[in-house]
C-alpha cells in the first residue's frame, strides 16, 4: 500500500501563558484496517480461487470433456453389420420347406476419413483448451483490476480519516482561538466546513472499497456475505522495463485467442481435407451364408417326396457411385470457414500489436507521472502546507490560506493515488495485451522501483521528520496576533 502523508494538528485548550502546546497524539483509525491486511488474500490467491469456484468458468471447462470424449469417438472405425433372415411355407400351411440366410456387412472407409476426422477432433480440442485459457485470462485480469481499485480506494479512505483527524484538531485550535478573541468566527466556520468536506469524501471512498470487495467477491464466486480481506500492494511499485518489440513479439507467440484463432484457421483446412474425403465412396464387403431346405416332389411309384438342403456362401462388394453428390456443399462451407478463420487471425494480429502499444505507452505515462507526483508535486505541497501553518502560528497567515492549502495537498495526495491506480491497472492491461503475467525478467532485479531512492531525489521530504515536526502546534500570543493586525491594516 502507498505511503499516505497525514498531517495531524493537535492542540489543546489555549492559554496566554502557555502558547507552545505539545499534546499526545490522539491514534487516528484506518478504517480501511478490517478490509486490508497483510494476512489478507494476494493477487495471485484471488486469481487461484476464482479459476476454482466460478461456475461459469467450470462450466466451460466441460467443453474440454465434450471435446475429449469426441476425439475418442472419431477414432473408432464402423462396426460391421450382421443380419440374418430366416422364411418358411409351413407357417402358412405349406409343405416344411424352409430357407435360412446370414450375412455379415463391413463398411471400409476411403480417402483417409478416419485420420482427417480424428485431425478435425484434435484441432477442436485445442481450440477449445485455448478458449478456456482466454477465459482464465480475462477472469484473472477482471480479478486484478478489481483489486487495484479496492487498495486505491483503502488508500484514499485512510488519507481521508488522517486529514479529518487533523482537522478535528485544528477546529479545536481555531475554536480555543475564537474564545480568546484572536480570530472571527468566519474562521471556525471554515475550518468545520473543510472537515464535513473530507467527510463526505470519506464516507465515498468507503463505499467505492466496499463496492470493489462485492465486485471482487462476485468475480471469485464467493458469497456476497462472505468475510473478505486484501492483501496490500507494495509501497514502492517495481519498475517494468521490458521493450515494447518484446511485449509485442510475446503477445503474439502467446496470446490464446490469438492461438484459438489460428487453431481456427488451421481447423477450416481440415476440414476441407475431410470433406472431400467424404467425397469418396466407402466399401461395404459381404459375406452371407445361405441354407435352404426344399422337399423335391416324385410320382409316388418313385416314392413320392424327397428333402434336399442346398448351401451357399456368397461374397458381395457395394460401393455408391458418386454420381450427382460429390459432397460440393460440404467443400464450399470449409473453404468458406478456412476463409473466415484466416481473416480473423489476420484482424486479431493487428490488433494485438495495437493493444500492446497503447498498454505499452499507457504505461509509461502512468509511470513519469507517478515519479513527478512523488518526487516533485507531493514534496513541495508538503513543504507549502508547513509554511502556511508556520506563518499561521506566527499570526502571518489566517485559516482560511490553511485551509486551502490543505486542501491543494488533499487534491495532490488523490491524485497521486489515482496515479498509482492508473499505474497498477496499466500493468494489468500490459498483461491483457501480452495474453500472460507480464514476465519476470522485464522487471528491476531486486528490490528495484519505479520511485528513484530518496537519496537520489533532493527536492523530496523525509515525511517522518515532517509528522514529527507538525507534532507540536505552536499558537501566538495574543500581542502577537494584534502585531499582525495592525499591519495588515496599514
Amino acid at each position: 500500500m502507498a505511503v499516505a502523508v497525514i498531517f495531524i494538528f493537535t492542540a489543546t485548550a489555549f492559554s496566554q501563558q502557555q502558547p507552545v502546546l505539545a499534546p499526545t497524539q490522539p491514534a487516528a483509525k484506518l478504517t480501511s484496517a478490517e478490509f486490508v491486511a497483510q494476512d489478507g488474500l494476494t493477487i495471485e490467491r484471488l486469481i487461484e480461487l476464482g479459476g476454482s469456484r466460478r461456475a461459469d468458468l467450470l462450466a466451460a471447462r466441460q467443453h474440454l470433456a465434450i471435446a475429449e470424449g469426441r476425439l475418442r469417438q472419431v477414432g473408432f472405425r464402423p462396426n460391421p453389420t450382421l443380419d440374418a433372415e430366416y422364411g418358411s411355407q409351413r407357417f402358412l400351411g405349406g409343405e416344411a420347406e424352409s430357407d435360412l440366410s446370414v450375412g455379415v456387412t463391413q463398411v471400409f472407409e476411403l480417402g483417409g476419413k478416419r485420420s482427417k476426422r480424428v485431425a478435425v477432433a484434435e484441432l477442436e480440442l485445442n481450440q477449445i483448451r485455448a478458449q478456456v485459457a482466454a477465459l482464465e485470462r480475462l477472469l484473472a485480469i477482471e480479478i486484478r483490476a478489481a483489486y487495484t481499485n479496492a487498495l486505491a480506494a483503502a488508500r484514499q479512505l485512510d488519507v481521508l480519516e488522517g486529514l479529518i483527524a487533523a482537522d478535528e484538531e485544528l477546529v479545536r485550535v481555531t475554536e480555543a482561538r475564537l474564545k480568546e478573541g484572536d480570530v472571527a468566527p468566519l474562521d471556525v466556520n471554515l475550518v468545520k466546513v473543510e472537515n464535513d468536506r473530507l467527510k463526505v469524501q470519506a464516507i465515498q471512498a468507503r463505499s467505492e472499497l466496499e463496492t470493489g470487495l462485492l465486485q471482487i467477491r462476485t468475480l471469485i464466486g464467493a458469497d456476497i456475505a462472505e468475510n473478505l480481506r486484501l492483501a496490500p500492494q507494495p509501497e514502492r511499485p517495481p519498475r517494468f522495463d521490458a521493450g515494447l518489440s518484446e511485449l509485442t513479439e510475446t503477445a503474439l507467440n502467446t496470446r490464446p485467442d490469438l492461438q484459438a484463432a489460428r487453431l481456427g484457421e488451421q481447423l477450416g483446412a481440415a476440414r476441407i481435407d475431410l470433406a472431400r474425403a467424404n467425397a469418396v465412396p466407402n466399401v461395404a464387403a459381404v459375406v452371407r451364408y445361405s441354407r435352404s431346405n426344399s422337399i423335391i416332389d416324385f410320382p409316388a411309384r418313385l416314392g413320392g417326396g424327397f428333402p434336399n438342403k442346398d448351401n451357399e456362401l456368397t461374397f458381395g462388394v457395394s460401393v455408391d457411385i458418386p454420381v450427382f453428390n460429390r459432397n460440393q456443399g460440404e467443400i464450399a462451407s470449409a473453404t468458406g470457414e478456412r476463409l473466415q478463420a484466416t481473416r480473423t487471425r489476420e484482424f486479431l494480429e493487428s490488433a494485438v500489436k495495437r493493444d500492446v502499444a497503447v498498454a505499452y505507452r499507457k504505461y509509461r505515462a502512468a509511470s513519469e507521472s507517478l515519479v513527478i507526483y512523488s518526487t516533485q508535486i507531493l514534496p513541495r505541497a508538503e513543504a507549502n502546507l508547513q509554511s502556511v501553518r508556520a506563518a499561521y502560528g506566527l499570526g502571518e497567515f489566517s485559516v482560511f490560506e490553511v485551509v486551502n492549502e490543505q486542501r491543494r495537498l488533499t487534491e495532490n495526495i488523490t491524485n497521486y493515488n489515482q496515479i498509482l491506480r492508473d499505474y497498477y491497472n496499466a500493468l494489468t492491461e500490459l498483461e491483457t495485451a501480452i495474453g500472460r503475467e507480464l514476465p519476470a525478467s522485464g522487471f528491476s532485479p531486486g528490490a528495484g522501483s519505479v520511485l528513484p531512492d530518496k537519496e537520489l531525489v533532493p527536492t523530496q521530504i523525509d515525511r517522518e521528520k515532517l509528522l514529527k515536526s507538525l507534532q507540536t502546534v505552536e499558537i501566538p500570543k495574543k500581542s502577537v496576533l494584534q502585531n499582525a493586525e495592525l499591519k495588515k491594516q496599514r
